[in-house]
């Protein structure tokens, strides 16, 4: 069976296809992504066959994300792309992308013969023996970070992979640098330790070399973790795991030592870690922070939501959450949240969610946030006196905001041409238009959801939305979960039961 990840930021799109690809003889999915940062995941976790996945995609598109793809281990790229964005795809298959197909043009016939053709491929690749050991070896250890202990572990299995670790006691050693290019060397000098045995190395990504050995009765972690200590120089960084008895714990002891090297993300001084306690997961009260900002900062609150972003970095900084995607991810919501509802720039917001990507530090992390609500944190909704026409612009917006009302009808209210207007709104307020309108009907929304027991769309059509999906996808962004799952957890309904 072939794993095929589906990535696409459209919820219907990718379910057909995931559904498309499970009825399909000789194919699985392995994965579903709503974005390129989701899809990367899923990706280094899965190390599936075949990717297909979406060009024009908010945050991270498909372009980067199989670019990013593409340096971790080869894989058979399809990219779904429009008419219009044609040019996207003409790029992608320059970059290894092997097909593409027209959403316009996509069927069951369609898709299930693209896949077909990426199956030959595939197997003729690997009766050349181009995947090899490694890769296989690659794959294992990769399922065993994603599943740790939920994953049966044998010398059988181990053997089937070229892996010819022992059922005793051994460890594990997740080494990172940030190109990859001195990997090969310091992996020969782990193979000099004459306190390991059977030495396996595996790079597991481009920048991810994991190194597993049996360690004799001479050696111990603490051995390990000074010879270690004493060859890792900038810019190297290792997570060393604790020695563990056998086998069994094989995979425990691979999360443990990525979760250990994660650690370098809140002390770059520090190069090894090896005794040191992972903290938690992901921050705490995830969930409930985003929905305190967004009220906040829907009722232009900055300085409280500011408070808000505050107390999540220091709760971060004292459980250093090892999942470093979802620290991030955090971060972003605030960042975009804040951009959204207060600039029209798209390319500074988008510039700012790469920063926040790229962050290799939490300090590097923190200062990014900081810059963003630098302008506002100090800032709390006052009692205004706004000139005539946009006390007048405003009154007609608060009395239509459910109606579909644009730039334009508002600005003729006013009696003024709608780019002058726009500026002198934007002035006044400190929100542009649009900005302005989904901030009362979002306000609108919540109080809805929270106080009334109406259907998702009848409270998205009373609140301006004609379409309840963008609704949805409007919700998700500024409260960080849609509103079905807003509405059960204000009014404490059931998981099971369905609000609509």
């Amino acid at each position: 069976m072939l794993k095929v990840l589906v990535v696409d930021d459209e919820a219907p799109i990718r379910q057909w296809m995931a559904y498309c690809v499970d009825h399909f003889t000789g194919f699985t999915v392995s994965g579903i992504a709503a974005s390129g940062r989701q899809g990367i995941e899923m990706y280094r976790r899965e190390l599936p066959d075949i990717v297909v996945s979406d060009i024009e995609m908010p945050g991270m598109d498909g372009l980067e994300m199989l670019n990013q793809m593409s340096r971790i281990h080869p894989a058979y790229m399809i990219v779904l792309t429009s008419h219009e964005d044609f040019s996207y795809a003409r790029r992608a298959l320059t970059q290894g992308a092997a097909e593409y197909i027209l959403k316009t043009e996509i069927t069951r016939e369609a898709f299930e013969a693209v896949l077909n053709k990426g199956a030959k491929v595939i197997r003729e690749k690997r009766a050349s023996g181009s995947a090899g050991l490694e890769r296989s070896a690659q794959r294992l250890f990769q399922q065993m970070a994603a599943k740790g202990e939920r994953m049966e572990i044998t010398g059988e299995l181990l053997r089937r992979h070229g892996i010819s670790l022992k059922d005793r006691s051994l460890l594990t050693v997740d080494i990172w640098n940030e190109n990859g290019a001195e990997m090969p060397g310091l992996g020969r000098i782990a193979a000099e330790l004459p306190f390991l045995e059977n030495l396996c190395m595996v790079p597991l990504d481009h920048e991810h070399l994991l190194i597993a050995a049996n360690i004799s009765r001479e050696g111990s972690t603490y051995m390990a973790a000074e010879w270690f200590r004493g060859k890792i120089r900038p810019p190297f960084v290792a997570g060393i795991s604790d020695m563990v008895t056998g086998l069994e714990e094989l995979p425990g002891a691979v999360r443990q030592a990525q979760a250990r090297f994660r650690l370098h993300f809140y002390h770059p001084d520090r190069r090894v870690f090896w005794r040191e306690p992972t903290g938690s997961l992901v921050p705490r009260q995830t969930q409930m922070l985003r929905v305190s900002f967004s009220k906040e900062l829907f009722a232009r609150r900055y300085d409280k939501a500011a408070a808000v972003k505050d107390q999540v970095l220091r709760e971060i900084m004292e459980d250093c959450p090892t999942d470093l995607e979802a620290v991030k991810d955090l971060c972003d919501f605030f960042a975009s949240t804040l951009l959204h509802l207060t600039m029209e720039r798209e390319e500074r917001l988008e510039q700012i969610r790469r920063q926040i990507e790229e962050s290799r530090t939490m300090a590097v992390l923190k200062e990014i946030l900081d810059q963003v609500f630098a302008p506002f944190e100090h800032e709390a909704v006052q009692p205004k006196s706004y000139s005539e026409p946009v006390r007048k612009a405003v009154s007609f917006i608060k009395a239509h905001y459910a109606e579909q009302i644009t730039l334009g009808q508002v600005a003729e209210q006013v009696s003024f041409n709608p780019e002058y207007f726009s500026r002198l709104f934007t002035r006044e307020t400190g929100l542009h238009f649009v900005a302005y309108l989904n901030n009362l009907r979002m306000r609108r929304a919540v109080e809805l959801l929270e106080r009334t027991d109406k259907k998702i769309y009848e409270i998205a059509e009373e609140v301006g939305f004609s379409n309840v999906s963008y609704f949805s996808t409007v919700f998700k962004k500024n409260f960080g979960q849609n509103p079905n799952v807003y509405q059960r957890n204000a009014r404490n309904i059931p998981e099971h039961a369905d609000p609509q």
